[in-house]
This record gives C-alpha cells, sequence and structure tokens, in this order.
C-alpha cells in the first residue's frame, strides 16, 4: 500500500473523533490484500492496542472486525492480539462476543507465553 495512503490511515485509527476510528477501522477490509506483510503486522499490533481502550461500543466492534478482516487474508501472523485481553468484561457486548470468542485461545496463548 502505497505509503501516505497508509500513514492517513495510521491517522484516522488514532483520531480522537469515535467516527473517524470506526470508518478507518472499517476500511480494513477494502485493502487488506494491499497491505504488505509489515504494514498488515503494525496495522493488527496497533489495532489490538487500541481496541483495549477504546471507549466506544461501535467503534470497538469495527476494531474487532477489522482484525477478523486481517485473519480471514492471513495478514494476522505476527499480530499481538494480547492485549484484547485488557478488554474491560463490562465493555464486551453481543456484537462483540463472536470476535473475542474467534481470538480467545490465541488471547490465552499469548498470555502464557505461548505464540499467538
Amino acid at each position: 500500500m502505497e505509503s501516505k495512503y497508509y500513514v492517513d490511515f495510521l491517522r484516522d485509527l488514532l483520531s480522537l473523533d469515535e467516527a473517524v476510528r470506526t470508518e478507518a477501522s472499517d476500511r480494513v477490509q477494502d485493502f487488506v490484500n494491499l497491505l504488505s506483510d509489515t504494514q498488515a503486522r503494525v496495522v493488527g499490533d496497533l489495532i489490538a492496542m487500541l481496541a483495549s481502550h477504546e471507549e466506544s461500543r461501535v467503534a470497538l466492534e469495527a476494531l474487532l472486525h477489522a482484525l477478523s478482516d486481517l485473519d480471514g487474508c492471513g495478514k494476522l501472523e505476527g499480530v499481538n492480539i494480547s492485549p484484547l485481553g485488557e478488554i474491560p468484561e463490562s465493555m464486551i457486548h453481543a456484537e462483540h462476543r463472536v470476535y473475542m470468542d474467534e481470538f480467545a485461545q490465541r488471547i490465552a496463548g499469548a498470555s502464557n507465553g505461548t505464540a499467538d
């Protein structure tokens, strides 16, 4: 992916505006196959870290869905998703559960020191 577009995308993921963060997360599915392995790892690590601190229910779902998109295209290899284990249980609602269940084994493996 072209670096200017990639950097703009990363900035949008870090936006203080919930709508911008959500829209950026939703865009992952549009260009996931354009990401180099390094770009995908950086995005995956960033999204996992951001998800653990996301306060918006909608933005959290978009972040988790973006990780699922990366995983579905084989782009989650080498990504540290252990920060997902830090999401407070009170923040995990029905729409988040399928994603958390999908990643549960990797989160547990990462916290036990095994590969995720």
